[in-house]
């Protein structure tokens, strides 16, 4: 029971870490307290949607900067989807937020039916980050969110729900996997390009002499080493080795990549373990010699195992979130929740203070927080109709200090100022262990709004569901 007392407050804290220690810059003025969504009987007010959109958009912004090489200066979100489309990102991430709260409404309704609920410790926790959150954000913060402190707590709330629930719904899910969809087979390759518009008539004909004397030297000697033998012949030659499914039944080019072309995978499903293939393998680009390894090479097969098994699982927790909404009654209020504009001009950025290191932070969860030094965002020219929200003396004394005198850890130095920018503060581990993984990231900027705020925080923080 500790332990899940344990587990429980660490599920809470993350939540508190994903919604960050928020200080803005912005100077609009909204009534969060309208209704922008209703699901069923739950009514979700615009405050809660608000700070929804604006950590989606500081996690997206962070994944970029870190995974896809984004300087300090992006233009992302004002981008058109694809050709064919009006849509920006940011509307996009508007979209996708307000479809994470929806979501996160109806696992909370449907909490029940999966013995899911937040305890009394949980809900006092919540209940000390919302408090806290507002300690540490300005009252221009808090009025360009326009959030109180109850929707604070709602949106942790959901949130903390949100983590629950997934883990509930995936438990319920019946895998089953015939081996012949994730057993894979190892092999030893060296590659060759024979066209292409950065090659040479002689170039062409350098890299097939190359490949052939490659092959005649391995037919030699069978168990030779690919890559030492590659680098003997030329330093220009891809020799090194590769996995792909071992049966057809696998062979799924939507979850396996078209990195070796269906001559390359058919040839080796021919071989047995240890043989050459008996010629070159020759494409239109591309020749190939390969010796296959292993028929089940033990680590590719249970990495691709549990891959297959997270995806079932999350398709069958998908499809029965997708099943709750096509049945909900859900109402959109789209004239207020256009007021939210995630644009270039006005961004979010994770920071990763440095806290005191503390123990017993699982057992008693805080919201430590820092406030950035905020700068004057000049308004986007489209935005006429936003009214501006004077800055007082006590958050102008705060601003220029850059900190709360009850913060328990220094914030690091701050990043120069940027037009329109605010500070999200992450917990102190959150982009640490994000950047220790970054095999996790993948899809571009596109693939995190299309997953959706769940999606994007677990990227972040991990799976931090109760066991």
């Amino acid at each position: 029971m500790r332990n899940s007392v344990k587990k429980a407050a660490v599920t809470a804290l993350v939540c508190v870490t994903a919604a960050g220690m928020m200080a803005g810059c912005g100077n609009k003025k909204l009534d969060g307290t309208k209704i922008a969504v209703t699901v069923n009987k739950q009514e979700i007010p615009f405050g809660v949607v608000s700070l929804a959109a604006r950590m989606q958009q500081a996690q997206a912004e962070a994944m970029y900067k870190m995974y896809l090489g984004g300087g300090s200066d992006m233009s992302i979100w004002s981008t058109k989807m694809d050709d064919d489309s009006d849509e920006t990102y940011g509307e996009n991430a508007v979209t996708t937020s307000v479809e994470t709260v929806e979501k996160m409404c109806l696992e909370k309704e449907h909490a029940s039916e999966y013995d899911v609920e937040i305890t009394d410790d949980e809900q006092k926790a919540l209940e000390e980050a919302a408090k806290n959150f507002m300690a540490a954000n300005s009252d221009e913060t808090i009025a360009e969110l326009a959030v109180d402190e109850d929707m604070v707590k709602t949106f942790l709330e959901l949130e903390t729900y949100d983590v629950k629930m997934k883990d509930a719904i995936e438990a319920k899910a019946d895998v089953k996997l015939d081996e012949k969809e994730y057993q894979q087979m190892s092999f030893s390759y060296a590659s060759a390009k024979v066209s292409g518009d950065d090659l040479s008539d002689d170039d062409i004909k350098k890299n097939k002499e190359n490949l052939q004397k490659f092959y005649d030297k391995v037919k030699e000697d069978p168990a030779a080493d690919f890559n030492t033998l590659g680098d003997e012949i030329s330093e220009d030659m891809t020799a090194t080795t590769g996995t792909c499914p071992t049966y057809e039944e696998g062979d799924d080019s939507a979850a396996n990549g078209t990195t070796y072309p269906d001559e390359v995978r058919t040839a080796l499903r021919k071989l047995d373990e240890g043989a050459l293939n008996e010629e070159i393998i020759k494409t239109d680009s591309v020749w190939y010699v390969v010796r296959l390894d292993s028929k089940n090479d033990k680590t590719a097969t249970e990495s691709k195992k549990e891959s297959l098994t997270n995806t079932k699982k999350d398709d069958f927790y998908n499809d029965t979130t997708d099943g709750w909404k096509k049945k909900a009654d859900i109402k959109e209020e789209k004239k207020l929740i256009k007021k939210i504009k995630i644009t270039d001009n006005h961004s979010f950025t994770i920071q990763t203070p440095t806290p005191t290191p503390d123990p017993d932070v699982t057992e008693t969860p805080t919201a430590d927080s820092a406030e950035a030094e905020a700068t004057e965002t000049p308004a986007a020219e489209e935005q006429t109709d936003v009214t501006e929200t004077p800055e007082t003396e006590g958050d102008s004394a705060k601003a220029e200090s850059g900190r709360r005198d009850d913060v328990p850890f220094p914030v690091p130095g701050k990043p120069e100022p940027q037009r329109g920018c605010g500070y999200l503060f992450g917990g102190a581990g959150a982009m640490q262990k994000a950047c220790s993984a970054p095999g996790r990231w993948a899809g571009g900027l596109h693939g995190v709004l299309r997953e959706g705020q769940r999606g994007v925080r677990e990227r972040l923080y991990g799976n931090t569901g109760n066991e």
